[in-house]
């Protein structure tokens, strides 16, 4: 097995050096620093993670709790995370709540067991799990981040878009390219968040008007119960709350005839490559999912830094123009 010894002499300089220096408690010069690189590399040397970590009393294990990761609204979080961690040496566990079979409580008792140095929660805007047990990760000082739920603060760090500002993006949008009667297509999202969508839609009306709520329930058949409700109220663009519903919504239309964006423009929530291979290519409203990500893991490693850190951060929305508006 190598030691710091065998580096130190290989590279020529003291042990107590290459123990500072791979603790980074030191910063060297980059000359030495190069040659201490060149000695590892050359000797094989691989860190025991583990006893360092027993010996300190942590680790560098960072976990992402989520639904599920088989789909590329959590996959683009998750790769920002990643991303962040990778670059200081961090590692990455999931953990996919549909998977496990365990309750909230058995899960994040599971974290402690584990030694998770942080823990990034992440759900749909509507999904309120884990807001109460995390008070028990904070506790344990356990540093954590709830993500992409857009909640009041509760003493725990948040981070999300701002939905009022996507919705009110969104009806500018449809309003700039000639259409007056619009619907807001939604997966039977909760009152308090649809709240945020009709404010960000009298924003941009510059009046007290609601938008027409079109709910999509479990089991709809959007070409015989949506798209005739939508010809019905003279719909001439559609602000649907889902991008993979948004995508059904435009293979609908196009399967009824109806031409988009002349006859109806129909502008997604969220911007993947789903968006990028429909047809015709939806136009949206980018919620920054990855930026999300890149954020959480940034607030993360803040908090195990003992490093000041926004309670509430907020992310900005933008448009994104295609061929469905």
């Amino acid at each position: 097995m190598v030691t710091l010894k065998d580096i130190a002499k290989h590279a020529n300089v003291s042990t107590a050096t290459i123990s500072r220096y791979l603790s980074s408690n030191i910063v060297v010069k980059k000359e030495t620093e190069e040659k201490i690189q060149r000695a590892i590399k050359e000797l094989g040397y691989v860190t025991n993670v583990v006893a360092k970590s027993l010996k300190h009393m942590e680790t560098f294990n960072v976990a992402v709790i989520l639904p599920k990761i088989n789909n590329l609204y959590y996959s683009e979080m998750t790769s920002g995370i990643s991303q962040i961690l990778g670059q200081h040496h961090y590692n990455l566990y999931i953990y996919e709540v549909d998977n496990l079979n365990l309750s909230e409580i058995e899960i994040i008792q599971l974290m402690r067991e584990n030694m998770i140095a942080g823990i990034v929660f992440i759900g749909l805007f509507s999904d309120r799990s884990f807001k109460d047990s995390i008070h028990d990760v904070m506790s344990w000082n356990i540093p954590a981040v709830y993500a992409n739920r857009c909640i009041p603060y509760d003493g725990f760090p948040l981070l999300y878009p701002d939905l009022t500002k996507a919705s009110q993006l969104g009806a500018e949008h449809l309003l700039s390219k000639g259409k007056h009667k619009i619907a807001y297509v939604h997966n039977q999202l909760p009152d308090d968040l649809l709240d945020h969508f009709i404010d960000g839609f009298k924003q941009a009306s510059h009046s007290d008007d609601t938008p027409t709520m079109i709910e999509i329930k479990e089991g709809m058949d959007l070409a015989k119960d949506c798209i005739p409700h939508l010809l019905r109220n003279d719909i001439d663009g559609v602000f649907v709350l889902n991008e993979m519903s948004a995508v059904h919504l435009t293979k609908a239309l196009v399967d009824c005839q109806i031409s988009i964006p002349k006859d109806m423009a129909v502008l997604s929530l969220g911007n993947s490559l789903i968006s990028q291979i429909s047809t015709p290519e939806l136009s949206c409203v980018d919620l920054q999912n990855r930026e999300l990500g890149i954020r959480s893991a940034e607030m993360i490693l803040s908090q195990i830094r003992k490093e000041a850190f926004a309670p509430v951060t907020v992310l900005e929305p933008f448009i994104v123009e295609r061929k469905s508006t």
